[in-house]
């Protein structure tokens, strides 16, 4: 039977993948008060016309971002956090059914959820920092660019995928074997 901590790191890794994935490709990371439209990772839309978006890669794009370096690096490391938040998923849906005493994948699981961490906490700081400094987005939804609920559940899926390492090197460190 699986301990609680170990369920409770499974449960933790699934949360913070279907964070990721969700923030990954909704267009909510920056609001555009004045102008009507929300920015994303990869597609810009109008806010009050779902129909009226844009693609990254399609010619009617025109974000402020979509030149600048700092914005590639963000669109680069949370590609690769959705990759290492889906094989930590996979590894931590396999170790419920390994009956194995010779092979311990929590610590695998551990170090996908590590370093899906890392990637999407340093994607993260880069955009916050970046955005406020080069486009003024704020915090506050009063101000005329702000910070979506797109970005602040990339924030959300940081801390879980921090927490979901911590519980899993902890199971891995009790040894705890899954009979």
């Amino acid at each position: 039977m699986a301990s609680c901590t170990l369920v409770t790191a499974i449960l933790l890794v699934l949360l913070t993948t279907v964070a990721v994935i969700v923030a990954f490709t909704t267009p909510h990371w920056l609001n555009y008060k004045f102008v009507g439209r929300s920015e994303g990772l990869w597609l810009q839309c109008g806010t009050t016309d779902w129909g009226n978006c844009d693609w990254f890669f399609s010619q009617e794009y025109t974000s402020k971002m979509v030149h600048a370096v700092w914005f590639k690096a963000v669109q680069g490391l949370f590609t690769c956090a959705v990759f290492s938040s889906l094989l930590s998923l996979m590894v931590a849906l396999f170790s419920l059914c390994c009956g194995c005493d010779c092979c311990n994948p929590h610590q695998a699981a551990g170090a996908f959820a590590n370093l899906t961490f890392l990637l999407l906490a340093v994607a993260m700081c880069v955009f916050g920092a970046k955005a406020h400094l080069e486009l003024d987005a704020e915090i506050n939804p009063d101000y005329p660019i702000c910070f979506g609920w797109s970005f602040w559940l990339g924030v959300g899926a940081t801390v879980l995928s921090l927490v979901s390492t911590v519980l899993y090197f902890c199971v891995s460190r009790t040894e705890d074997v899954v009979v």
